[in-house]
């Protein structure tokens, strides 16, 4: 008999394969086992797991995180799942599946592989059967259109509410935490609120944004160049959310430096003087300028008159709605690039005079400014 060695590892630990259209991260090989192969799967944003059909094993998904669009097939039988976090999915033998992620920051999911007995396997180990298979991928990826072209608004909002967590090799993970309501709820239905130690979803109705360009001249008139200023959030013209009748008008301050954290500290004060004629609670946080690159803040607007960004108060819905996509997708490019999300962290702390050595971190969408 032969007898195989035990096996632990967390799931962001496999030995990673790229197949182009997305990567197997390997834990258990079918070389090293005598009936299984065990593998996370990493579909980026917008991206997919072309359709295919396996008849030497069945198959068991396990969504860690992201939103899968599942599609199984034999025949005239077609069915379709939309797998979330914790969702399990079982592909029998013979059935043709693929797994597309809906939302800009990818889809995560560990597959677990069970081979038939006495059938012809495909491949005499795990990589040589990975080349196979993504030189069949890259036949179909040529005919794929991409997810992103037509997602709602739900799916281009879990990008600004999901929390991050790096692996011990440098990647970026999304963390399986987000309610339900995140995953697929319209966007100006609630909003997630926290009292003491619990988060939770709230009903709302949603209201017109009463920020607008005259209000966007008097905010950035009282700041008066002293800081790069923002408008962010549900009053903000590149929000998902629409606002509803307790929303805060959140103005932002990009700081740089330690003299500009100074700064803030005085045009903070000035800003919360248009409180009285506000028919809103104004909330100004101050912000490191890198961190603006960040899924979360992919609502911030620069109110200066003469910005770029000036023109969003005006744009069509279908033009901010390409430029909240761009910048989802921009954000999680910086995101995967390596490094880049530790370094925007230390140089946060630095910037705030913060000496900590740093055990272990994660983005979350849930933020605190500097002040």
């Amino acid at each position: 008999m032969t007898f195989i060695e035990p096996a632990h590892s967390s799931f962001t630990d496999g030995d990673p394969f790229d197949l182009g259209t997305h990567a197997n991260d390997f834990h258990v090989r079918r070389e090293n086992s005598l009936a299984t192969e065990t593998f996370t799967v990493r579909v980026p944003g917008g991206g997919e797991v072309p359709c295919h059909v396996h008849d030497d094993m069945e198959q068991t998904f396990v969504f860690i995180s992201g939103i899968g669009e599942a599609i199984l097939a034999r025949g005239d039988d077609q069915r379709r799942y939309r797998c979330r976090p914790g969702d399990v999915l079982f592909v029998p033998t013979g059935w043709s599946h693929g797994v597309a992620a809906a939302s800009p920051e990818g889809c995560v999911y560990v597959t677990v592989d069970s081979f038939v007995p006495h059938s012809h396997r495909v491949g005499q180990d795990a990589d040589e059967h990975a080349r196979i298979a993504a030189a069949g991928f890259r036949e179909r990826e040529k005919q794929a259109t991409s997810v992103l072209s037509h997602l709602d608004d739900a799916a281009l909002l879990r990008a600004a509410e999901a929390s991050f967590r790096p692996s011990g090799d440098g990647r970026l993970w999304c963390d399986p935490g987000p309610l339900r309501a995140v995953s697929d709820r319209d966007p100006g239905t609630y909003r997630i609120r926290t009292i003491g130690p619990f988060e939770y979803a709230a009903s709302t109705t949603p209201t017109s944004p009463l920020m607008d360009t005259a209000l966007a001249d008097r905010i950035h008139a009282t700041v008066a160049g002293r800081l790069p200023v923002f408008v962010e959030g549900s009053q903000s013209p590149l929000s998902i959310k629409p606002p509803h009748p307790g929303s805060d008008l959140d103005i932002l301050l990009a700081v740089e430096n330690p003299r500009d954290l100074t700064v803030a500290r005085h045009v903070v004060g000035d800003i919360l003087t248009l409180t009285p004629d506000v028919p809103l609670r104004v909330s100004p946080g101050v912000v490191y300028t890198g961190w603006l690159r960040l899924p979360f803040l992919y609502s911030a607007v620069n109110l200066a008159p003469d910005h770029p960004d000036r023109r969003w108060f005006t744009a069509t819905t279908d033009t901010r709605r390409a430029e909240i996509l761009h910048r989802q997708r921009t954000a999680m490019q910086a995101l995967t690039t390596p490094g880049t999300p530790e370094r925007l962290l230390r140089e946060g702390l630095r910037l705030a005079g913060e000496g900590h050595d740093v055990l272990e971190w994660r983005l979350v969408p849930r933020w605190k400014g500097l002040l």
